[in-house]
């Protein structure tokens, strides 16, 4: 073989193997690619689970006998007011947990009752709805 040849030759070799190293790490990079995506979306999906029984299902702040916290509700106040003074005097874990949870009860419509209430930290955040939007049977 002429010396050209050899180079077309040896040159073709090379284009090959270029082609077929870029293709396998083309593939790696794909399957790395979709692994991490398959992650992503199980990490989410797990914490939107976690939220949604957290939604339905929120436990007390503490045991019985809790501690009694009062809290007042004015005319007009809304359920981010109502939910922001639970969070801030301690009877609620998450602001904006409860304020979905408020949305999603019976009381979304009506709202609650204005007044003065007496809750515990070892009420769950039906409890404290059943309560104030009662109108304070438990004041």
């Amino acid at each position: 073989m002429s010396n050209k040849k050899k180079a077309k030759h040896q040159s073709k070799k090379n284009s090959v193997a270029k082609n077929i190293a870029g293709g396998a790490v083309g593939t790696i990079f794909n399957v790395v690619l979709i692994i991490v995506a398959v992650m992503l979306i199980y990490y989410f999906a797990v914490s939107a689970y976690q939220y949604g029984v957290r939604i339905y299902g929120e436990p007390a702040i503490s045991e019985e006998p809790g501690t009694e916290i009062n809290v007042t509700i004015t005319d007009g106040m809304d359920f981010k007011g109502i939910a922001k003074q639970l969070y801030e005097k301690g009877l609620v874990r998450e602001e904006r947990l409860f304020y979905i949870q408020e949305r999603l009860s019976n009381y979304s419509e009506d709202g609650f009752v204005a007044g003065d209430y007496v809750l515990s930290t070892a009420m769950t955040p039906d409890e404290m709805m059943d309560v104030m939007g009662a109108g304070g049977d438990d004041k």
